[in-house]
């Protein structure tokens, strides 16, 4: 096993790229949390009760995340040079419940993969431990 050394451009994209996935991740997360709500709560509520104030205040929050969402996933897929047809995917996964969930998930693993960071596979052996 030979050991490449470091050049400080190395270590500039690999932060700019974890920055990236950290970015996509937490969008991932607040957009399919926010559709959750909508499609679970708020639907039933409007349809059941009458009442589309839930609806209307997260369906509205849901809209404007998702569009800072499809801008961290273009960045993220276009990074990790993904095919266009995985790319399409990825921005459509939040318009489905549990959708961008599993789509996080896969592209942090991917990610593992491509740049074999170590902090992600520790925090991943140590969550699993537990």
């Amino acid at each position: 096993m030979s050991v490449r050394p470091s050049t400080g451009q190395d270590d500039e994209a690999g932060a700019v790229l974890h920055g990236c996935l950290v970015r996509y991740r937490v969008m991932a997360y607040t957009t399919a949390v926010l559709l959750i709500v909508l499609v679970f709560v708020g639907i039933p509520l409007q349809v059941a009760a009458g009442r589309p104030q839930v609806v209307n205040v997260v369906g509205t929050v849901h809209g404007f995340c998702y569009i800072v969402y499809l801008f961290a996933a273009f960045d993220l897929t276009r990074r990790l040079r993904l095919r266009l047809g995985k790319m399409a995917l990825v921005l459509l996964a939040g318009t489905l419940p549990f959708c961008a969930i599993i789509a996080e998930r896969l592209l942090t693993r991917l990610y593992e993969h491509s740049t074999d960071d170590p902090t992600l596979s520790t925090l991943g052996s140590a969550v699993q431990a537990n």
